[in-house]
């Protein structure tokens, strides 16, 4: 059979998705530890200096950057898959089902989530040239002198074109990740969903599901807003730079508030179980349609 995806109550995606979040906290707060624990370890124990310490003024790579960055690597980026498998695997199936005893297909579908991922790096490295390209095209032929910036300055109008291009990839990006989204929920619980069927199921909304996203991000927005300021103000802590007056604290600073920093992440999962359920993918058979 045919499953086709009715219209989606973007109030009702919201509610659902801050309900679950909610209601799996506790939940939430173990997983989110566990995700910035190995990041924090490595740099309490010195492993991430060199590559805290590189700046592009100094003289050459400090000693052991290569294995410092590969490290930090392995401990966000990498370290981040298995995480976000638990968190789909929370709130579409339960805490009851969130680890199971062998750890094999958590690995193997970590792997599978790696080697998907890679379409989005793709997606973006193609975005991100095309996007450069337009902007560097119109600095180039334009004769406004807004648009004429130095090497150490931009122009005010390049500035906003700039500005206008990054908004723009990441709207594309997001799209293409919210449509896809159904396929990688369901490579988290071992359910086989093709991209091509996911991409058919969404087609009806796009829209939809990216405003319930935006607004959703609202409150999150606000939040992180507080604690970045909160961090830089009461203990000289600035989270987007990397820097703090000791690293010991920033990473400590990380590993408590652990549960607020992974709220974005967590809240993309939560509201793509739900657009998950209301396509009715539990109910859909990959192998029954082919």
């Amino acid at each position: 059979m045919t499953i086709e995806c009715t219209s989606l109550c973007i109030l009702s995606s919201i509610k659902q998705t801050y309900r679950g979040l909610w209601h799996y906290k506790f939940q939430h707060v173990i997983i989110s530890i566990l995700a910035v624990l190995p990041f924090c370890l490595a740099g309490l124990s010195g492993l991430l200096d060199p590559v805290s310490t590189a700046s592009p003024s100094a003289q050459g790579m400090p000693d052991g950057f290569n294995l410092s960055f590969t490290i930090l690597v392995g401990t966000t980026l990498l370290w981040a898959m298995p995480m976000t498998i638990l968190w789909q695997r929370l709130y579409l199936l339960g805490p009851e089902h969130l680890i199971r005893r062998k750890v094999w297909p958590l690995i193997t579908r970590s792997l599978k989530l790696i080697n998907h991922s890679l379409i989005f790096f793709g997606l973006l490295l193609v975005a991100g040239a095309a996007i450069t390209w337009g902007i560097l095209y119109l600095r180039i032929f334009s004769g406004s002198e807004k648009m004429m910036g130095t090497i150490t300055r931009m122009g005010d109008m390049e500035y906003a074109l700039y500005a206008f291009g990054l908004l723009a990839m990441v709207l594309f990006l997001l799209i293409i990740s919210l449509r896809f989204s159904l396929a990688f929920s369901s490579l988290s619980i071992g359910k086989p969903l093709r991209f091509t069927t996911s991409w058919f199921m969404t087609r009806k909304n796009t829209f939809r599901m990216l405003i319930a996203t935006l607004l959703s991000s609202l409150p999150i927005l606000a939040i992180y807003s507080v604690l970045l300021w909160a961090a830089e103000y009461y203990f000289n802590i600035d989270l987007l730079a990397g820097t703090a007056q000791s690293s010991d604290m920033m990473y400590i600073f990380i590993l408590i508030f652990a549960p607020i920093l992974s709220l974005p992440l967590a809240t993309y999962c939560s509201l793509t179980s739900t657009f998950y359920r209301h396509c009715g993918c539990p109910e859909f058979s990959e192998q029954a349609n082919h």
